[in-house]
């Protein structure tokens, strides 16, 4: 529950981000990734989800009745503010699934590159760079655009990387697999490490801040 609270909070606040698009990046992307698993086929699993929930609530409020009588005669429907407070539950659990997916859709990363710098006369630092990332739940070629300065990337397992955003609750996950490319070449299992170094020297040569070649076991 904290982390659909901590999401919602993120909604109110004002965020550093600003609206962008896969034609503000002119070189190849840092990362990229193609969406997979849970975050492909979350909207069809919403659907789904949506779908079970409302036959759900219409066979409780419909057809929950009492206990049989023994003289055989249709038992009557329990009373509304009972099947009021079932359809209520069923409903809540059906938007916590649909709104997890979503969740995980949106904060799985695809693509992420590093703009060149707004002032080109000016001294490389993150107060000087951007950084474009799209989601899972970016449509078509939108995405973001974040100030190097307020962003972390951390290797946070063996293959996954996070980065966050300062300020703002969670952040996204690149995944490092072999569906993965960096700079455009494909990821191979055998060259994580090597991989993980590229990023770092990007990312550190760029001002970014982060722990990239730390990785938690």
């Amino acid at each position: 529950m904290a982390a659909f609270i901590g999401y919602a909070k993120n909604l109110l606040q004002r965020s550093p981000g600003v609206p962008g698009r896969v034609t503000s990046v002119k070189t190849a992307p840092l990362y990229r990734r193609p969406p997979t698993g849970l975050p492909l086929y979350a909207p069809m699993l919403i659907a789904a989800d949506a779908l079970i929930i409302a036959n759900t609530v219409h066979a409780t409020w419909k057809n929950w009745r009492s206990e049989a009588e023994s003289d055989g005669k249709i038992p009557e429907l329990r009373p509304w503010s009972t099947r009021v407070a079932v359809c209520s539950m069923e409903i809540m659990t059906g938007t916590l699934v649909a709104a997890s997916l979503l969740i995980h859709r949106s904060r799985t990363a695809t693509f992420l590159s590093i703009l060149p710098p707004k002032n080109l006369s000016a001294r490389p630092s993150g107060m000087n760079r951007r950084i474009f990332v799209q989601s899972a739940g970016s449509w078509r070629s939108n995405g973001t655009i974040l100030p190097l300065s307020a962003c972390t990337l951390t290797r946070v397992e063996q293959k996954v990387l996070f980065l966050q955003v300062k300020g703002q609750y969670g952040g996204w996950q690149l995944n490092l697999d072999e569906k993965a490319t960096i700079e455009g070449t494909p990821l191979t299992p055998d060259a994580i490490e090597d991989t993980c170094r590229t990023l770092a020297a990007h990312w550190q040569e760029a001002g970014g801040q982060g722990t990239i070649l730390t990785a938690a076991r």
